[in-house]
């Protein structure tokens, strides 16, 4: 019998299509993520920690908006079997995303004063309309790379992720070279976000062109009926969702100052950037295969969300292990003498990155399995435990390190509990299925 090194292993059986597909978008996305890293040293030595604490602000804003432009209709363009259904699912995503981006884009140009003064973000109000740009530059990018997922081509997503990396870069230096305070920063996240888009899109078009045929209204309709239950219950767990991610950026720019929120800011963008190298590229390829894969075989799908979870932990722990014990030196010596605070953040929230990285991808057997209910259970307790961790910095007064080790912790139990409700959904499938069976 031929012996495989644990490698190996890895990347045979039924698990070993997802980790192929992980790894040639890890492998193309690679030299973006490098870039990505290498360049903040020099951006951290051009903005100040108050125009990062914008940014942050302006990041968080647009991702948090970004679940209400397509009602997540999205979301479900890999699920279809049929091409024509899955077009129509296309075309109302992007129908729904210009309306939308639309209004939010009007009430920012109306009201953008009011809206980011609780924030003191009074710096973001001349820029309203790099919101709206933002928001549907990330929505239409988001689009073209589940379409592609759809056909399981990797390689252009890497790609994308590549311009939009040398993109985003080129333009933070440039404006911030030129002597532009915050809005170079806010300029290249547009850049960073939604660069990439149209060469999808190009890549696709005789594929899209060929599917044109099967888009009506009278299908749109249809198809917006078929799959409600995405905007019924997932667009209010993505919003959820989205809260979570962005809420510790966000309340701590309601409680704290600009500058202790552009602290946090760096401190999860640099433990981010790794995450989005193999953790995002992970969910992507993950959610490909069980669409694929498809509901009827909940077994298969546990079998690769158990081999998933134990491979990325084992992955994770000794970057997680650095980062917790050098987190202060690593970043005061990288990122320049004025970001020391940022270090001793990451290491408080190298517990939960942890947790984070090894269960992420997992989360999307909820879609799968059409267990939307479900997901929307755990957003909601995800952001109970946030507002409970960031209560007593705004009751009492609490320092932003006790406020972030409460958030760790609790956001580490959350995890947990996820991969737990991720078991007990597919174990229903299969006793439902084990007992269809029997009947028959």
């Amino acid at each position: 019998m031929k012996l495989l090194n644990p490698v190996q292993r890895m990347f045979e059986g039924s698990a070993g299509q997802v980790f192929r597909g992980m790894v040639t978008m890890a492998l193309g996305s690679g030299a973006a993520k490098a870039i990505a890293l290498l360049v903040v040293p020099l951006l951290t030595r051009i903005y100040t920690p108050d125009d990062y604490g914008v940014l942050s602000v302006f990041t968080s804003l647009i991702f948090l908006l970004v679940p209400f432009l397509t009602f997540r209709y999205v979301m479900a363009i890999p699920l279809p079997r049929r091409d024509g259904l899955a077009m129509n699912l296309l075309v109302l995503s992007g129908l729904l995303m210009l309306v939308t981006t639309s209004l939010v884009t009007l009430a920012l140009g109306l009201f953008g004063e009011t809206l980011l003064a609780p924030f003191s973000m009074e710096a973001l109000v001349p820029w309203w309309w790099l919101l709206g740009l933002g928001m549907l530059g990330t929505a239409g990018y988001e689009t073209a790379t589940l379409w592609a997922s759809r056909r399981r081509t990797y390689k252009p997503i890497a790609r994308s992720q590549i311009t939009q990396s040398i993109g985003g870069a080129l333009a933070k230096l440039g404006l911030g070279l030129a002597g532009f305070t915050s809005v170079g920063l806010l300029v290249g996240q547009v850049v960073t976000q939604s660069a990439g888009t149209g060469s999808l899109f190009r890549r696709f078009r005789t594929d899209l062109r060929q599917n044109w045929r099967y888009v009506s209204w009278s299908r749109l309709k249809k198809t917006a009926s078929l799959y409600r239950r995405f905007p019924t219950w997932r667009m209010p767990s993505q919003v959820l969702l989205a809260f979570s991610i962005q809420a510790p950026v966000l309340l701590t720019a309601l409680i704290y100052d600009a500058g202790t929120t552009g602290q946090l800011g760096l401190a999860i963008m640099a433990i981010s950037l790794p995450m989005a190298l193999i953790g995002d590229n992970m969910s992507k390829a993950y959610y490909a295969e069980m669409s694929a894969i498809g509901k009827k075989h909940p077994r298969k799908i546990r079998r690769i969300t158990w081999s998933v979870i134990r491979t990325l932990t084992v992955l994770s722990i000794a970057p997680v292990a650095v980062l917790a014990l050098f987190g202060e030196p690593l970043f005061t010596l990288v990122f320049g003498e004025q970001w020391g605070a940022a270090g001793q953040y990451a290491a408080i929230l190298s517990l939960f990155l942890l947790s984070q990285f090894a269960t992420s991808p997992v989360v999307r057997v909820f879609s799968v399995m059409g267990r939307e209910r479900v997901f929307l259970f755990i957003n909601i307790q995800r952001a109970l435990f946030i507002l409970l961790a960031f209560a007593p910095g705004w009751l009492l007064g609490w320092p932003i390190e006790a406020t972030l080790w409460a958030y760790s912790i609790l956001l580490s139990v959350h995890r947990v509990l996820t991969v737990v409700f991720v078991f007990r959904a597919l174990n229903s499938e299969i006793r439902n299925q084990d007992t269809l069976t029997a009947s028959t």
